[in-house]
């Protein structure tokens, strides 16, 4: 948002009926504003990789500025999503992200990479030969530096044991962070993101344990063999 061009960006993306976003970003409550004046109306995985009062303050220094958690938090026409692979976020956080936001602004995101369920070693982020290198440990994915992380390495299906076992959204609101607010959001919800006629009829079948036991896309089951 804080980018030169961000402003015209976004109402193009609109126009063409978009959903556009804001994410990896330092911007300022002001700058925010504008964005949102612009047509953003959501932010990538909510406290990783996004501006705070401090950030802003370096930026800026006084008087202390609004950053784009206060904004996510103060708009309710703002939606974000939470990293609920049990390494990103803290118990505490997810639950304050749900409180706020509810089921309805709050989505899941994998935020995964190549080292999605593969063994711990090194991996690439972006293209297999010129991207990024990431180590995984089989729980998340670290910078090589151990400075911080980067990216995940585990699905939706974790993330929803995660969040069911970490917050009081209990399982129809976690189910639908996981499926129907996600499609809602990106405008795809005519097709996918709940069992309804006349839909795609892309089905998970769970167990107690929400361990997934059975996958359908499009009506046929996959194969596990």
């Amino acid at each position: 948002a804080e980018l030169p061009g961000a402003e015209t960006f976004y109402k193009q993306a609109v126009a063409a009926g978009c959903l556009a976003t804001c994410g990896h970003s330092n911007a300022s409550w002001t700058e925010m504003l504008h964005a949102y004046n612009a047509g953003m109306r959501h932010v990538d995985h909510f406290w990783c990789a996004m501006s705070n009062v401090r950030s802003v303050r370096d930026r800026f220094k006084e008087p202390m500025q609004g950053s784009m958690a206060e904004f996510v938090l103060m708009y309710p026409e703002m939606s974000t999503e939470v990293i609920a692979d049990g390494c990103h976020l803290s118990a505490e956080l997810l639950e304050f992200a749900y409180r706020m936001k509810g089921a309805q602004r709050l989505c899941l995101v994998t935020d995964s990479n190549r080292a999605l369920d593969m063994p711990p070693g090194e991996y690439k982020i972006g293209p297999r030969d010129t991207g990024e290198l990431l180590i995984s440990n089989g729980r998340v994915g670290i910078m090589p530096s151990g400075t911080g992380l980067a990216s995940s390495v585990v699905g939706m299906d974790h993330r929803v044991r995660v969040m069911m076992a970490q917050t009081s959204a209990g399982l129809v609101n976690v189910v639908r962070m996981a499926s129907l607010t996600p499609a809602e959001r990106t405008g795809v919800a005519s097709d996918v993101g709940s069992l309804e006629v006349g839909k795609q009829a892309d089905v998970l079948v769970l167990d107690t344990a929400l361990h997934v036991q059975r996958v359908f896309t499009s009506g046929v089951e996959f194969s596990w063999n």
